[in-house]
């Protein structure tokens, strides 16, 4: 008598083309869930984020809407002013030296242009102002005219350019060194309280 092994033939262990089926199947089953799973997560994100997008836009609503807290005023310090007082201050110049009477004012007239007889034609311009003139004399040739005057002469020396029409910028005090001139003129130079110097720049005479 024979016996067989309890592993051949149609035992109770599955065949292989049972078990590839069932394989598959349940690959799929895990892929199906898989899925599900997925999905039901991606939206719980979507539906999480909607919220919050939504929650912070009610949260920027408020903000809006919220009235400003009341302030206390503002306080603007008073700002204090001083008057000052201006007090006008006037310069008083010195009065100008009076004028002596024409008498007793000489003047000498010196010819230092070179031009014959320029002295004695201004000095004759000057006689009828009833001035003390000295008889013209020659001065050494310089080219620069000039008024000059004794300092107590001053206002003095003033009247003759106007009557002489030439500008007072030409008037000077005496030189302290006094003023060179050719022997012959020297008295008359050192008697004179004014004396116009004829120039040949021709500033009084030409």
């Amino acid at each position: 008598m024979s016996m067989q092994s309890p592993l051949s033939g149609k035992g109770i262990a599955p065949s292989n083309a049972s078990a590839a089926p069932r394989a598959f199947l349940l690959i799929f089953v895990a892929v199906v869930i898989g899925v599900v799973v997925l999905w039901k997560g991606l939206d719980d994100d979507l539906q999480t984020a909607s919220s919050d997008i939504s929650d912070s836009s009610d949260q920027v609503t408020n903000i809006v809407d919220e009235e400003p807290a009341d302030l206390p005023p503002l306080e603007i310090p008073e700002i204090s002013t001083t008057t000052v007082a201006v007090v006008e201050t006037t310069t008083t110049s010195p009065p100008p030296l009076p004028t002596k009477p024409p008498s007793t004012v000489k003047v000498l007239v010196l010819n230092g242009s070179g031009v014959g007889g320029a002295a004695g034609a201004v000095t004759n311009l000057l006689k009828p102002h009833g001035y003390t003139t000295l008889s013209p004399a020659n001065g050494n040739k310089d080219e620069k005219s000039w008024v000059y005057y004794k300092p107590e002469f001053s206002p003095d020396a003033k009247g003759v350019t106007d009557i002489l029409d030439i500008m007072p910028d030409l008037l000077t005090s005496f030189p302290t060194n006094g003023l060179s001139v050719p022997e012959g003129s020297v008295d008359r130079v050192s008697t004179a309280d004014v004396i116009v110097f004829l120039g040949s720049d021709k500033e009084i005479y030409g």
